[in-house]
């Protein structure tokens, strides 16, 4: 790891046990988040981008199997860190943005409450009245109005977008080195929706740390992040900087995720495009290319599986025509 790297992933497979057998939901994959930097993780419903992202935070769940690989913060492998110590990394060096704020938030406590509690792990040497204070503050900064009524309130009592807003003050309180946002905007109507992505944007400019954007949007991508990695099947099957990849991308899951956003300026009525077939069986994965499937360039060579390997300086693919 140098010294510009904050998170180096390493090979790191994840299996959850089934009933059918083990399913394979993260296979091999390497990934470097850059200090300072937001890196977006994109690609399909079941592409392994959530599973990727709790793995960071060690909350996969109570199913899963056989966990192998390196996640090293700092050079510390985070597979290897007790309970005791990972507790106190989340909420102090990782946090997070979850999906539906709703479920995220516990509708028992009040916001100040809940609030407050998310900063202990931070400054464990402040009292209640203290870091309410920096509650309140960061409520203001997240642009919620009237924030001691708002810390005074129940989650129920919020709309869904300021739910989402006291999500995001809640991870930004922790002053984490690394910010994870899986999926941000999911539950959020498209007036909302494009708030909190203009209030994400505004942030990113004063936060310090490294952010992982979880995402399906290659717009949302485009939008916040530095660099990326395409997700498909358990597999990171391309990495570039933002710019590089859109401008030039080298793997045709890539180019068909490209060509199905939808274009504001398309004719009205024209057919929506979709990436024919379905994500293979991760139970038993499919030899060769984990895309060939459903791959309209596929050819002979495909039979074998393609490493990872850089096409151009900072841009890696795992596809043979690359």
């Amino acid at each position: 790891m140098n010294r510009e790297t904050l998170v180096e992933i390493k090979n790191l497979s994840v299996d959850f046990s089934t009933a059918k057998g083990a399913l394979h939901v993260l296979r091999d994959v390497s990934l470097s988040i850059p200090r300072n930097r937001v890196v977006g993780l994109v690609g399909e419903s079941g592409s392994g981008k959530s599973t990727l992202a709790l793995a960071l935070l060690g909350l996969l769940p109570d199913n899963t199997g056989e966990v192998s690989g390196r996640i090293e913060l700092d050079g510390e492998n985070l597979l290897d860190v007790p309970p005791e110590e990972l507790r106190r990394l989340r909420g102090g060096r990782i946090a997070m943005i979850f999906q539906d704020p709703m479920t995220s938030l516990n509708p028992v406590f009040s916001i100040g409450t809940q609030l407050v509690d998310a900063q202990r792990n931070r400054h464990p040497q402040l009292g209640r009245r203290e870091l309410l204070k920096r509650a309140d503050e960061m409520l203001k900064r997240v642009g919620i109005s009237n924030p001691e009524a708002r810390l005074a309130a129940y989650p129920h009592q919020l709309s869904g977008g300021m739910r989402q807003r006291v999500m995001i003050a809640m991870a930004l309180l922790c002053e984490p080195d690394i910010l994870i946002a899986d999926e941000p905007t999911t539950a959020l109507d498209v007036t909302i929706e494009a708030q909190i992505v203009r209030l994400l944007d505004d942030l990113r400019a004063d936060f310090s740390g490294s952010i992982v954007l979880v995402s399906h949007s290659l717009g949302l991508i485009s939008e916040l992040c530095d660099e990326v990695a395409v997700m498909y099947a358990g597999k990171v099957v391309e990495s570039a900087p933002t710019k590089i990849l859109f401008g030039n991308p080298r793997h045709p899951y890539t180019l068909a995720l490209l060509a199905c956003e939808i274009d504001p300026e398309d004719e009205p009525g024209e057919a929506l495009v979709t990436i024919k077939g379905g994500l293979p069986d991760l139970i038993d994965v499919p030899k060769g290319c984990i895309f060939a499937a459903r791959c309209p360039s596929r050819f002979g060579k495909c039979v074998e599986e393609p490493p990872l390997c850089e096409v151009e300086a900072g841009h890696k693919s795992a596809c043979w025509l690359a």
